[in-house]
């Protein structure tokens, strides 16, 4: 007989990686014949999000939920909402899965959606985690004090709880003794062939030079200016190439001044947001990656994954990446000589690097697909 799976989303944002997690990991449920619920906030963000579930044959179930970003006192807010847990609760016996799977983009996230899981007592609950966000807890407002109650917390609330990446994983279980055992589960995504064509390139790109790339959001989290800084860098050493930024949010203003203020002209291009940003992987020479913090991002997996060469630096889930390709370089250090440093290797070896991935490029695909993700995801959950 068939699964079924509930799948809850923290309903955190309205372009976030952990919701896309959510839509692959419906495809990937239906490959093993699982029937597939997911429960979403009827806030307005989150409408694409039901699309794209529905669109995958999966039965979306809307309720007026609250998700972190919408409470001034965050998680000390969804641990004492009892109203929500209790509507969390109603909602699964409703359902009656065979599993439930909470996304959780870092620790302080989806408790209140965890703990009306657990009080349903209709199925096993696990958790996915993206990104801990532990390391420097104590660092931030509060950070000692929110680290007490969350150790009580998960001591408290026992669950299996999954991990996207290595670093993630260690993370996690550096900072908290509970729960125990965390179990790992790399992303599965799709890797279908890219039909769609991206709009032009500018039309004074005619010298063939190297593109240097980077696809999502322009956000802190990102680190672009330091992408910026490690390509200007190299260009001072004497190398010619084109960054191309496929993209948009917030960075984007001060982002665009410093590079028309230090960038040569006609070297740079930002396309704003596009609905087909992949279309652009078939154009770049170089992936290159440095945020602040990750738990394993998609954009590296699905640009690695078509045989593009890339630089990153050492976030969580970059030796998750590397260790399955050959063609990915992580800096030294986080700084844009050190990035600037190994994209210039990446760019003296450009032509090996892209025999490397044709020649890799297989074995990673196979690696992390839908079907491994699935497969590992049930057995985490003690129902394969």
């Amino acid at each position: 007989m068939s699964k079924r799976l509930l799948l809850v989303s923290s309903n955190s944002s309205g372009r976030g990686g952990g919701e896309r997690y959510l839509v692959y990991l419906t495809q990937a449920l239906h490959l093993l014949d699982c029937e597939v619920h997911v429960l979403l906030s009827t806030i307005n963000y989150m409408d694409s999000w039901a699309k794209d579930f529905k669109a995958e044959g999966a039965r979306v179930h809307r309720r007026n939920l609250l998700g972190l970003r919408s409470r001034p006192l965050r998680f000390l807010q969804s641990i004492t909402d009892k109203k929500q847990q209790l509507e969390i609760t109603q909602v699964c016996k409703e359902i009656a899965p065979d599993a439930i799977i909470i996304n959780q983009q870092y620790d302080e996230d989806g408790l209140d959606y965890v703990a009306g899981a657990l009080m349903s007592q209709v199925a096993p609950v696990g958790g996915t985690m993206h990104m801990p966000m532990t390391a420097n807890k104590h660092q931030r407002p509060f950070g000692r004090f929110r680290g007490k109650l969350l150790r009580q917390w998960y001591k408290k609330h026992p669950y299996s709880l999954n991990f996207v990446s290595t670093g993630s994983q260690k993370e996690f279980e550096n900072y908290y003794s509970h729960p125990r055992p965390t179990k790992l589960v790399n992303y599965g995504c799709p890797f279908p062939n890219i039909t769609a064509s991206h709009p032009p390139l500018p039309n004074t790109w005619i010298e063939p030079l190297p593109i240097i790339g980077f696809s999502g959001q322009f956000v802190f989290q990102k680190n672009l200016q330091l992408l910026v800084d490690a390509w200007l860098w190299t260009i001072q050493k004497g190398i010619r190439s084109r960054l191309l930024l496929i993209g948009d949010g917030s960075e984007r203003n001060s982002l665009e001044k410093h590079l028309r203020n230090h960038a040569p002209e006609n070297t740079w291009q930002i396309t704003g947001w596009q609905q087909h940003p992949e279309a652009y992987l078939s154009v770049l020479d170089i992936y290159v990656m440095t945020s602040h913090f990750e738990g394993l991002p998609l954009a590296l997996l699905e640009a690695v994954g078509r045989g593009v060469p890339a630089v990153v630096t050492n976030f969580n889930g970059a030796s998750d990446v590397a260790e399955r390709a050959s063609w990915v370089s992580i800096a030294a250090d986080a700084s844009p000589e050190s990035v600037g440093q190994a994209l210039i290797k990446s760019i003296n070896n450009l032509s090996y690097l892209k025999q490397q991935a044709r020649n890799g490029q297989q074995d990673f695909q196979k690696y992390f697909s839908l079907q491994r993700m699935a497969s590992e995801t049930l057995a985490a959950l003690g129902i394969a």
